[in-house]
């Protein structure tokens, strides 16, 4: 057998192993941060532990994992190009970090994370099995496709959304094949244990016209503008942080203290942690909460260090921004609600096709031209720089 389909084989088995291992750690962390959500929203009082939440955080990466503080960034820096470990400590540093971040209310996401703790376990499989750089490219692929996928439950958007957001380099057959492999099996493995993900609100069939096509539009260049802003926001408190305070973990401290006090002063508790019932409201065309507390809120818990993801949130901002626009256009709540939430994410995280095919999968597929023209036109009107990194071209 030539030695390059053997290591092609080894590496397809170890993506079945990966997408177990992604599946059962994701579930666990869906339970971990549901958890964490219920005894929060229990005794609110936890809210005011946000600064030792943060402070916690920022020892453990200091001490425990200094330069793993960029999580997902760094995840897909090493897709593009393989120049350091990822080591098996991200996984749990992320694991345990985000169940502190939840628990004391702060503004995170779930699916970066999850990003984060299954490159954690693959690429310690990729070193121990001796793989070359190519393979162990192709795994890192199928371990961020196998956790997006397993954890939001879009094993389609998981595949996409792992060779999308490695750009510039294009994708492999091989690349490809492992990433579905992993995106599935970790999906299945989900389902297999019993865990169950959000559900959402269906979308409805529209009547197209010239008048909805402009709202549409519209909707997503605003979307894509919204985008920019999370953007520029979180990496503007990041900056800020960087360079006021020189030990690390006093940044998510001080996020921690900006995040409470805010939350008390504007009675602003629904935006903390997911915020997941916040989009399912507006989804349903029920109560449409404003999105820039969130956007803020969000902004202010991951710029300072605090870990978690930004997936979640910017689809609850897309979701709320989307049916504000509408109530201000005259339009379907629940539809541009929908859209809203695909567009902003795909935006701010450069990987429109991903999430439109993500939208299909929540949502239904009643609407595929729809998401896909809000969430190419949100990309383009964000501009390249996103919160992976700048969008280039792809390369061969």
């Amino acid at each position: 057998m030539p030695t390059s389909t053997s290591s092609y084989i080894r590496t397809a088995l170890l993506a079945v192993l990966v997408g177990v291992l992604a599946g059962l750690a994701s579930a666990a962390f869906i339970e971990a941060l549901d958890w964490a959500t219920n005894t929060r929203e229990s005794n609110t009082t936890f809210l005011w532990f946000l600064p030792l939440g943060g402070l916690l955080v920022g020892l453990g990466y200091h001490y425990l994992g200094p330069g793993l503080e960029r999580g997902s960034a760094l995840v897909v820096e090493q897709l593009r190009v393989t120049s350091r470990p990822v080591p098996f400590r991200l996984s749990w540093l992320v694991f345990i970090g985000s169940v502190i971040t939840h628990i004391v209310g702060g503004s995170a996401g779930r699916e970066g994370a999850a990003v984060q703790i299954s490159a954690g376990i693959a690429d310690p499989l990729a070193r121990k099995f001796s793989l070359n750089d190519r393979r162990r490219t192709e795994l890192l692929t199928a371990a961020v496709a196998g956790g997006f996928g397993a954890v939001f439950g879009v094993p389609f958007a998981g595949v996409l959304f792992a060779l999308e957001v490695r750009r510039p380099h294009r994708p492999t057959l091989s690349m490809t094949t492992v990433a579905i492999i992993a995106s599935f099996v970790g999906h299945s493995t989900v389902r297999a244990v019993g865990v169950e993900h959000s559900a959402y609100p269906r979308l409805i069939n529209v009547d197209w016209s010239w008048s909805l096509a402009l709202k549409l539009a519209l909707m997503a260049i605003l979307c894509g503008i919204v985008a920019r802003l999370f953007v520029s926001a979180t990496h503007g408190v990041r900056a800020v942080m960087t360079k006021v305070i020189t030990w690390h973990p006093l940044r998510p401290a001080l996020g921690g203290v900006i995040v409470m006090v805010l939350i008390g002063m504007f009675a602003w508790r629904d935006y903390s942690g997911l915020s997941i019932p916040l989009a399912i409201d507006a989804m349903n065309g029920d109560e449409v909460s404003f999105w820039l507390p969130k956007l803020l809120l969000t902004a202010i818990t991951i710029g300072s260090g605090m870990v978690g993801g930004e997936v979640i949130p910017l689809f609850v901002i897309g979701s709320l921004f989307g049916g504000g626009f509408a109530g201000v256009f005259n339009a379907d709540v629940a539809l541009m609600s929908s859209l809203g939430a695909s567009a902003v994410l795909g935006a701010a995280a450069n990987v429109p096709l991903a999430c439109a095919v993500m939208g299909l999968e929540l949502f239904g597929n009643t609407e595929p031209i729809a998401l896909l023209l809000v969430c190419a036109i949100a990309a383009l009107a964000s501009g390249r720089g996103g919160i992976y990194g700048k969008r280039p071209e792809f390369i061969d």
